[in-house]
């Protein structure tokens, strides 16, 4: 991505006196006219890259503005590369890892520690090979300006097959989604990786459209209700996943009471049951009888 090659480069030209276009070129893959380009950017974002004549010429970072230290000081070396690496154990990028690998050689203020007093892990839980693989057909996808084609099995178990034109991945509360076009609905779509079945790339191109830039995280289709519950102490653990503590409300009575605007579909009624009895909605009184009806089941299961 250009974004993290002009990164890279910045950091180059810190850290060295002059180093020509030709060498720039090979370092990162691209053409000298590409490197060119790049130096341009990088002087209209206010970092002055000089261009010096002769057999000793190249670019360089003008003296005055250089900073011999580097671009940043320890603490902040430190944040960025525990950040980056975190970040590269859900998306394995070949460009993203030589930041790193460029990173983990500059030296901010002659040391760097050796272990970080944060640790940022995106991740999620168990193997992550078919996720990556998801991730990369994705990128690809993007890349090469061509769509999409799978099976989608939404928030109701039902399966569709549908054609997609990505316009970008979002990493989410550790949860990757796409936001794209879709071709069945004829609008545009949040769809969460997990979901997403025999990902094919086609030849079709993705057509330029405008599109609006805000990603909506709850469907188009889906309701909102306003949920009155109350929880016992031994919820904590879970709640923190779904609600903000600073809503929490404790009282004498030793239950937790929260009312929340949630989206009305299984996803609520499967963060309920999941509770068990740690939890017991108190409005509205529709979704009282699904949770009793439902528990009614299971219990009649055993």
């Amino acid at each position: 991505m250009k974004i993290e090659r002009l990164l890279a480069m910045i950091i180059k030209l810190l850290n060295k006196n002059r180093i020509t276009a030709k060498e720039l070129a090979e370092e990162f893959e691209v053409s000298v006219r590409t490197i060119q380009r790049d130096i341009d950017s990088i002087n209209m974002a206010g970092i002055p890259i000089v261009s010096y004549k002769g057999s000793n010429g190249g670019y360089g970072i003008l003296e005055e503005y250089k900073i011999r230290t580097g671009l940043f000081n320890e603490v902040e070396h430190d944040l960025l590369l525990t950040a980056l690496n975190g970040v590269y154990k859900t998306y394995d990028d070949k460009q993203l890892k030589q930041i790193i690998e460029k990173l983990t050689s500059i030296k901010a203020n002659d040391t760097i520690k050796q272990q970080s007093s944060v640790l940022l892990d995106f991740g999620g839980w168990g193997p992550t090979e078919k996720r990556t693989e998801k991730v990369n057909t994705i990128k690809k996808s993007i890349e090469s300006n061509k769509a999409i084609i799978f099976q989608y099995i939404d928030i109701n178990g039902s399966c569709t097959e549908r054609e997609i034109e990505p316009i970008t991945l979002i990493l989410k509360v550790n949860k990757w989604y796409v936001y794209s076009f879709c071709k069945l609905r004829n609008e545009y779509r949040l769809f969460k990786l997990g979901r997403m079945r025999n990902i094919k790339l086609t030849n079709q191109d993705i057509e330029q459209r405008e599109y609006a830039r805000e990603y909506n995280f709850y469907q188009h289709n889906r309701e909102m209700v306003s949920v009155s519950m109350k929880f016992t102490q031994h919820a904590l653990n879970e709640l923190e996943d779904y609600f903000e503590f600073d809503d929490l409300e404790f009282r004498d009575d030793g239950w937790i009471y929260l009312t929340e605007t949630l989206p009305e579909d299984e996803w609520v009624y499967r963060i309920i049951l999941g509770l068990g009895d740690q939890i017991e909605v108190l409005e509205p009184q529709h979704i009282r009888k699904i949770i009793k009806e439902r528990a009614q089941k299971i219990c009649d299961k055993y």
